[in-house]
């Protein structure tokens, strides 16, 4: 396997504990990467159940450092940090729970995809903000959910990835998106919210490669890993938008994510209503649906 640095130096926030906390979490994830693509599965099931037991537990003494320093300092956004931190623990153990039960590489795979993308979302989108006591959530209007949402991605592609949005339009769903791939999101809570998500396959890419800090060699891409991160960075994306549309913490939603492979449309929903958002960028385009779809 080639070599990862999933670690960059502009993901620091400028507290050393806190960086010093990231950098090896980012290097365990690594070590659990390496083990997830190479060897045997069975000689290395009880390597694998040991570096997760040890990201479960380092993740908790992080969170706990992190929210202390958040305290010191009288962080505007704690609460909702805070949260955010309970429910990624929560993800992490159902994860272990999952690999100890019935242990794959596919399971780990997965898994994988969605440590990588979730750290270096949360990293640069949220605990860069600490240090200068900024809020995860600015309190800005928006013009309607569409305007809500086109800043959330243009935010997190351009913040986080470094991607630069050179247009964007808008316009009703025409009973399909386009792309290469795509990951469909359900968020489910007082209603359900159905995001469509169409990448070209240069933009599908681009993101992964600066999510895992991994070229493209393969021809089985998107492999598990690849896909899980793709619907990982959906699943953040429609769950902000969400969160912000209702104004409260997305915390105690329920989602459901999946990728296919072909052109993508759906009977149920109702394309009078539904609303398209189409992204160009210098790394390929994103097509995004979004819906409200009755109560849950």
């Amino acid at each position: 396997m080639e070599e990862v640095r999933l670690w960059k130096e502009e993901y620091r926030i400028g507290d050393g504990e806190i960086d010093a906390q990231h950098r090896e979490l980012f290097r365990r994830v690594e070590a659990l990467l390496a083990v997830a693509m190479t060897g045997d599965e069975t000689a290395n099931q009880r390597e694998c159940l040991e570096l997760l037991d040890f990201l479960v537990s380092y993740t908790v003494r992080h969170f706990e450092a992190e929210e202390a320093l958040q305290k010191r300092q009288g962080y505007v956004s704690y609460d909702l940090h805070a949260r955010i931190h309970r429910d990624f623990k929560n993800t992490v153990l159902a994860y272990q729970e999952k690999v100890k039960k019935d242990f794959s590489r596919e399971t780990l795979k997965k898994l994988l995809g969605t440590l990588m993308t979730w750290l270096t979302v949360h990293v640069c989108g949220c605990d860069r903000k600490i240090v200068k006591n900024l809020p995860i959530a600015p309190d800005i209007s928006f013009d309607g959910a569409d305007d809500l949402i086109r800043r959330v991605t243009v935010q997190l592609l351009t913040d986080t990835y470094g991607i630069q949005v050179n247009c964007t339009r808008t316009s009703v769903y025409k009973g399909y998106v386009e792309g290469k791939i795509f990951v469909r999101i359900i968020i489910g809570g007082e209603k359900n919210y159905v995001f469509l998500f169409g990448f070209s396959d240069e933009m599908a890419q681009t993101l992964y490669r600066k999510v895992s800090g991994m070229g493209i060699r393969n021809t089985s891409w998107p492999n598990a890993i690849e896909k899980s991160a793709l619907i990982e960075l959906g699943d953040i994306l429609a769950s902000q938008a969400v969160s912000y549309i209702n104004q409260k913490s997305y915390t105690g939603l329920q989602w459901k994510g999946d990728l296919f492979l072909k052109e993508y449309s759906d009977p149920c929903i109702d394309i009078s209503k539904s609303i398209l958002l189409d992204f160009e960028t210098d790394c390929g385009r994103l097509e995004i649906l979004h819906c409200l779809a009755g109560k849950a």
